[in-house]
């Protein structure tokens, strides 16, 4: 009898061993290779993004990004290797998103200061239409001109409200 519970518990104590020994990871260096490479896409789309265009939503791209990050990491966490290269592409990013939001805020002091340049001209030369004279895109001053030039240079990047503010005073302009 005892030699059948040394047996019983070696050949128990055998499976477990083997069991955690033939235990395989969920994820392979190819699925590393390519989370790590989803990444870096992502943050280079994202940097070019930034230089054509001052203004993103970003809760949408930090949203995409967490995903792709979150999921990187179970990668190496489950392959057990250095995430030094995430941590290095998740520095690039906070960097590329701190200077995009700065240049997004920069644009959009510019934008509002040019829209309220010209609301200001509006403003003041509309109450001529009452008396009968009308504006016409010959007179606009050279300051709002330049801003007006500025906002049709930039119209796309402009918010909605901006942009349907300038449609409306461009159109009165265009009519007169």
């Amino acid at each position: 009898m005892k030699m059948k519970t040394k047996s019983t518990l070696l050949i128990g104590g055998a499976i477990l061993v083997s069991a955690f020994a033939c235990e395989t990871k969920q994820y392979s260096e190819q699925d590393k290779k390519e989370v790590t490479s989803s990444l870096q896409s992502y943050v280079d789309s994202v940097e070019t993004a930034v230089q054509i265009i001052p203004v993103h939503n970003w809760t949408v791209i930090e949203e995409r990004y967490d995903s792709l990050d979150s999921h990187a990491e179970k990668v190496y966490e489950d392959l057990n290797v250095d995430d030094q290269e995430i941590e290095t592409i998740e520095d690039r990013y906070e960097k590329i998103v701190e200077n995009g939001k700065n240049e997004q805020q920069v644009f959009e002091e510019k934008a509002d200061m040019h829209m309220k340049n010209v609301e200001t001209w509006w403003n003041k030369t509309s109450e001529n239409i009452e008396t009968g004279t009308k504006n016409t895109i010959e007179d606009v001053e050279d300051a709002t001109q330049e801003s007006l030039t500025w906002l049709e240079k930039n119209f796309e990047k402009l918010s909605k409200e901006s942009q349907e503010k300038y449609d409306e005073i461009r159109k009165s302009l265009e009519k007169d």
